[in-house]
C-alpha cells in the first residue's frame, strides 16, 4: 500500500514537471518564432547568411536568358531575393518561349511568401504601369521578356521613328534613350545563359552589347555559391565601354 501510494506521488510529480517543462518551451519557441524567424536571412535558400562574400563591384541589372530549360518558380525566386540581398536593382529573365510569362502570378506568389517587409519587388508586368518611388529599404526591380522584346522591337522602334513627322535625329543617342523609355530598365550590365551552349534566342540585341556574359550549365537547384562565383567573376572584368 505504501509503495503504492509513493508510485502515484511519483506519477504525479512527474506529469506536473513534463507539464511545465511543455508549456515553458511551446511558450518559448512561439516567441522565438514570432520575434526572430521572420528576421533570419538564411529561410528556405532565398536569403544569404549575414557573413557572405559579396564582392565590391557588383552589377546594376542582372538579366537571365533561360534558354531551353523549363526553370522551377523556386529557382527564380532565388535569384530574386539573392539580387535584394546583395543590392542589385534589377533583375530581368528572358524566356523566349513565352511560358514564364504565363506563370508570372506563381513567381510574384512564391516571393510574396517569404518577401522580408523592408524588402521592395517592383514587377514590370505591364509597360503601363506606373511605378512610384521613395521606398524605404532594399529595392529590386523584376521584369520577364519574351521574343516580343527581340529584335522585333528594335524594327518596330525604327519604324517608329522613320515615320514620325517630326524631324528626329536619328542617332545611336536617340535609339539608346529610346530603347531605355520603352524597357524602362537599363542596359544589363550582367548577364547569365543556361545551357551547356552560348545561345541568345533573339535577345534584344541592342542591349547586350556592352554585357558581360557569363554560362551556367543549368539553372536547376541552383544554390548561393554558384551565384557568387558568377558575382566574383564580374567583378574581376574591365569593361572598356568601347575604349
Amino acid at each position: 500500500m505504501w509503495t503504492m501510494n509513493i508510485y502515484k506521488v511519483f506519477y504525479v510529480v512527474a506529469h506536473a514537471i513534463f507539464t511545465i517543462f511543455e508549456t515553458i518551451y511551446g511558450t518559448t519557441n512561439h516567441f522565438y518564432d514570432k520575434l526572430f524567424l521572420k528576421e533570419l536571412l538564411p529561410f528556405k535558400g532565398y536569403y544569404l547568411p549575414s557573413d557572405s562574400n559579396i564582392p565590391v563591384k557588383k552589377p546594376k541589372h542582372i538579366t537571365v536568358l533561360l534558354g531551353l530549360e523549363e526553370p522551377d518558380i523556386k529557382d527564380l525566386a532565388k535569384l530574386i531575393f539573392w539580387c535584394i540581398t546583395t543590392q542589385i536593382s534589377f533583375i530581368s529573365f528572358y524566356d523566349y518561349k513565352g511560358n514564364l510569362k504565363k506563370h508570372e502570378q506563381d513567381l510574384q506568389y512564391e516571393v510574396s511568401l517569404y518577401r522580408h517587409k523592408d524588402h521592395h519587388i517592383v514587377w514590370h508586368s505591364n509597360p503601363k504601369t506606373v511605378h512610384k518611388n521613395g521606398f524605404v529599404g532594399k529595392t529590386t526591380h523584376v521584369k520577364i521578356l519574351t521574343d516580343f522584346e527581340g529584335k522585333g522591337s528594335v524594327v518596330n522602334l525604327t519604324k517608329q521613328i522613320v515615320s514620325s513627322r517630326s524631324k528626329v535625329d536619328i542617332s545611336v543617342c536617340t535609339v539608346n534613350e529610346t530603347l531605355l523609355k520603352l524597357f524602362e530598365f537599363p542596359d544589363p550590365d550582367m548577364g547569365i545563359v543556361c545551357g551547356k551552349t552560348f545561345r541568345f534566342f533573339n535577345y534584344p540585341p541592342w542591349q547586350i552589347r556592352l554585357t558581360e556574359f557569363f554560362r551556367l550549365e543549368t539553372i536547376q537547384g541552383i544554390r548561393f555559391p554558384q551565384f557568387s562565383k558568377l558575382l566574383r567573376k564580374f567583378s574581376k572584368c574591365e569593361q572598356r565601354l568601347g575604349k
